[in-house]
């Protein structure tokens, strides 16, 4: 299965080619898709994952750091996502995933995170479409699947810079 790595999309330039997309949404939990913008090498996918109460403990408890390695309790877990483009489906690694630091260190009982994924394409390929998996069993995030259809379709070798 293709991976898409860790990077991050390029500094400046692209243009938003999908707007914001409620995925999911659950008991004290939401999963949003806040914007899809292209370059010519790549897609950057935006998501926004918020959590209240329950999910928000867990959430911190999960993501906390692994200080102790005799901690039986401390297993590590955070929101999985794969993504396909054309005929591409791979698990992606976020860029930027860190939580709401502020939330969780004023003591609210609430969890944000961003993650960001950059999807590298072929030059020539033209995209019209992207499908996304979503899931964090352990604060109580099902499964979802997505397939957002692009603004206008992608050729990478001509996406202007609009940004």
């Amino acid at each position: 299965m293709r991976r898409w790595p860790e990077n991050p999309a390029p500094a400046y330039g692209g243009i938003e080619v999908h707007g914001h997309r409620l995925l999911a949404t659950g008991e004290h939990l939401t999963l949003d898709l806040t914007r899809v913008v292209a370059y010519g090498t790549g897609l950057a996918v935006h998501l926004a994952l918020t959590a209240a109460a329950d999910p928000a403990r867990r959430a911190r408890h999960q993501t906390r750091p692994l200080t102790d390695p005799q901690d039986l309790s401390a297993r590590w877990s955070y929101l999985d996502v794969w993504l396909g483009l054309v005929d591409h489906l791979g698990v992606a690694d976020p860029y930027r995933s860190r939580p709401d630091v502020h939330a969780a260190a004023a003591g609210m009982r609430s969890y944000r995170t961003e993650p960001q994924y950059w999807l590298r394409t072929e030059s020539g390929v033209s995209v019209r479409a992207l499908t996304l998996t979503a899931e964090w069993r352990a604060i109580g995030l099902a499964p979802t699947l997505a397939t957002l259809t692009l603004d206008r379709p992608v050729d990478q070798r001509r996406t202007p810079s609009r940004f």
